[in-house]
């Protein structure tokens, strides 16, 4: 059976998007993000969730990327309801910073901490591609790092929906929760500080295809 509104307190929120082709192959670009909403007086709707996380996450996102960057889709599911299929968003725009990108598997990463130690109580986000003009030498600097630190504030700042539901980012363990049956058991714990690494960080899966 499904899971009723008043007991759905997680979102998965998924940017479809893709880094294109900058002399070799086009890549995907998948960015997966979770939030919990802290307390269920607020009508659920997905589409106020979207609306939202497009204004305050997405929209800095595009600021700071490479023009090569574009989001396609965003896709959002109650994940405390295993039933629940993902609604689909249009994402429209690009990176804005039309300079030379850094490689596809070069990713701007941030660290999300919560109140708990452990591997399963920490999250991370890879983003790319950033822009050649954004660093010196390995380490982000100047305007672009200024660029991907409004993100990370954006990143740690609670998002409240058009029906006042307030949706704070969160990080879920895949490891410790059960997801695939109802009733499911979703640990998610509120992140309380996101680092951004100032150095270039790598995410292989992103990686172009040879060129000879």
């Amino acid at each position: 059976m499904p899971i009723l509104p008043a007991l759905i307190f997680n979102a998965e929120v998924v940017i479809l998007g893709k880094s294109t082709t900058g002399g070799s192959s086009e890549t995907p670009s998948i960015n997966v993000f979770n939030f919990k909403r802290t307390t269920n007086v607020g009508v659920l709707s997905k589409a106020a969730l979207n609306t939202i996380f497009q204004a305050n996450i997405l929209a800095p996102l595009l600021a700071a990327a490479n023009v090569r960057y574009t989001p396609q889709t965003v896709a959002i599911r109650w994940i405390d309801d295993a039933l629940d299929g993902p609604q689909l968003f249009a994402a429209a725009g690009n990176g804005a910073i039309a300079t030379d990108s850094l490689p596809s598997d070069a990713a701007i990463y941030y660290l999300y901490r919560t109140a708990l130690r452990g591997r399963s109580y920490r999250g991370s986000k890879h983003f790319s591609p950033g822009s050649e003009v954004d660093t010196t030498n390995d380490l982000l600097t100047g305007a672009g790092l200024a660029r991907w630190v409004t993100l990370k504030t954006a990143l740690g700042t609670p998002l409240t929906d058009a029906n006042a539901n307030i949706w704070q980012a969160a990080v879920v363990s895949r490891l410790l929760s059960q997801l695939v049956t109802n009733p499911t058991t979703v640990i998610s714990n509120f992140v309380t500080e996101v680092l951004l690494d100032l150095n270039v960080g790598t995410m292989r899966k992103r990686r172009s295809k040879t060129v000879r």
